[in-house]
């Protein structure tokens, strides 16, 4: 990792054999590993990761993900992710990501809003008596003031899957990368083989634990090249678990 100051951090990762698609592009989910892999180098190399927040009883969790991607990276190629604080506000504060090729070409931006939240009652906090002014640097990656996410209004398709022992994290709930996962493996069959996200916005709403069951549901677009809709529900509890919606573009659309 190539620490480049207070402000923000960069890292240079490999796209793995295991990291990519059959088309031997990274997953999309490999790209979100690697944004939070940024986000907890940073947040560790300023004394805020989680394993600091514990400590005081709280933790951070996510609750919106916006991603546009101009080209997804080959098998074997090397990225840049910079990463950096980009704004807070009330009980929210916002990360912005870049991610470059070998060329400094930008392949994907990326911009998120996270709560902290105390241990104990899963009870927001307010950011700014605890995240400290000088860390922001107050420039955005992508324009977005995460306005609410559509519903199903037509199920057009729907997925069920089990919560594995994989997919948690150190909160011990559902890591907010395996959303992203939810989100492709959710679509038609016909998508997924001829096409990969081009744009993606998650809301999270509820949090999932070890063994609970999902479904996912999905409305598709109206026009050629307009937004999937989807739905995350516990379907023990009932609860919505995240709202989804993604823009898809074929493959070798936009590739070299």
């Amino acid at each position: 990792m190539d620490k480049t100051g207070s402000l923000f951090v960069t890292g240079n990762y490999e796209i793995l054999s295991f990291e990519a698609d059959f088309c031997g592009r990274a997953h999309l989910s490999a790209l979100m590993n690697y944004l939070q892999e940024a986000a907890r180098r940073h947040a560790t190399q300023e004394k805020f990761s989680v394993f600091e927040l514990a400590e005081k009883g709280l933790t951070w969790v996510v609750s919106r993900y916006h991603l546009l991607v101009s080209r997804y990276p080959r098998m074997g190629e090397t990225i840049l992710v910079k990463t950096w604080a980009s704004g807070k506000h009330g009980f929210y504060a916002l990360r912005d990501f870049e991610i470059f090729d070998e060329r400094q070409e930008r392949l994907a931006a990326a911009t998120s809003s996270w709560m902290i939240i105390e241990l104990a009652s899963r009870r927001p906090v307010r950011v700014e008596s605890l995240f400290p002014d000088e860390l922001i640097l107050e420039k955005r990656a992508l324009e977005d003031d995460f306005p609410t996410l559509p519903i199903v209004e037509r199920l057009d398709h729907r997925a069920v899957f089990r919560v594995m022992f994989e997919d948690l994290d150190y909160n011990r709930h559902v890591n907010n990368v395996v959303y992203s996962r939810w989100a492709v493996e959710g679509m038609p069959r016909d998508i997924l083989f001829s096409g990969r996200p081009q744009e993606l916005e998650i809301n999270y709403r509820s949090e999932a634990f070890y063994g609970d069951e999902i479904e996912v549901i999905t409305q598709s677009p109206e026009v050629p090249g307009g937004f999937w809709i989807q739905q995350v529900y516990n379907l023990a509890s009932g609860k919505e678990v995240s709202r989804i919606r993604s823009r898809w573009k074929s493959y070798g659309q936009g590739e070299d």
